[in-house]
């Protein structure tokens, strides 16, 4: 079992628990990050292009500075350009000590994506002018509601991160089982073999996946895993 999130790992065991993190190998960030377990072996970053990050962090901060941005290092430690409630709002893991350094020191030390969360407004102007500003090497990827928005290098992907770790054991992406619910899930629904998507789900997701379960809400992943392990018993 691989956990293919658009978070950072620091929030996870809050969101997941300790147990299941435990016996699975996780995709975090977009696929910029990947790490194998319980059976796969192997790891992998995708940096980002650090003039692309410098032109995120200065057009978001100049055109759209009530937003909240982070830039992702390592699933632990991250740079933002606001310090309010960074505990609360970043970094839900209380075990861990809030790892935040300056933007300077996260170029340094190689950054793999830039996440802005525009508070409830629009940032659709902000990605429209990131993206004719920022070079090939990196993409911005829109959430369902337009006040979220991820920027990562362009050759990460979750599907593709997935795929790296699998070679470990032979198992192709035609072999694989994928659930998702939003624009960050549609390389997954694309490239797998098997895709469920859930009730809430974006149309472009829906149009993708071969099945449909019940929402989030009403733990549709969870009914469609119980159904197969009771299929196979």
């Amino acid at each position: 079992m691989i956990i293919a999130t658009s978070r950072p790992e620091r929030v996870l065991p809050t969101l997941v628990g300790d147990d299941i993190l435990e016996i699975t190998s996780l995709v975090q960030m977009n696929g910029t990050i990947a790490h194998g377990k319980a059976g796969l072996i192997g790891s992998l970053k995708h940096e980002m292009n650090l003039e692309d990050a410098c032109i995120c962090w200065r057009l978001a901060n100049e055109h759209a500075p009530w937003a909240r941005m982070t830039v992702e290092i390592d699933g632990d430690q991250f740079a933002v350009n606001h310090d309010d409630d960074i505990n609360q709002l970043w970094a839900f893991n209380m075990v861990k000590p809030t790892m935040v350094v300056s933007f300077e020191e996260a170029l340094r030390l190689g950054p793999v994506k830039v996440s802005i969360n525009g508070l409830n407004q629009n940032i659709e102007n902000l990605a429209i002018m990131l993206e004719n500003k920022l070079s090939a090497e990196t993409s911005v990827i829109r959430a369902a509601k337009v006040q979220f928005l991820n920027i990562v290098p362009t050759q990460a992907s979750k599907s593709g991160a997935v795929a790296d770790l699998l070679k470990s054991a032979n198992i192709p992406l035609s072999d694989v089982l994928s659930f998702g619910d939003d624009f960050v899930d549609i390389d997954l629904m694309r490239d797998c073999g098997w895709s469920v998507a859930v009730a809430n789900a974006i149309p472009e997701i829906k149009s993708l996946a071969k099945y449909e379960t019940a929402s989030n809400d009403d733990h549709g992943v969870a009914i469609v895993l119980e159904n197969l392990v009771a299929a196979i018993k």
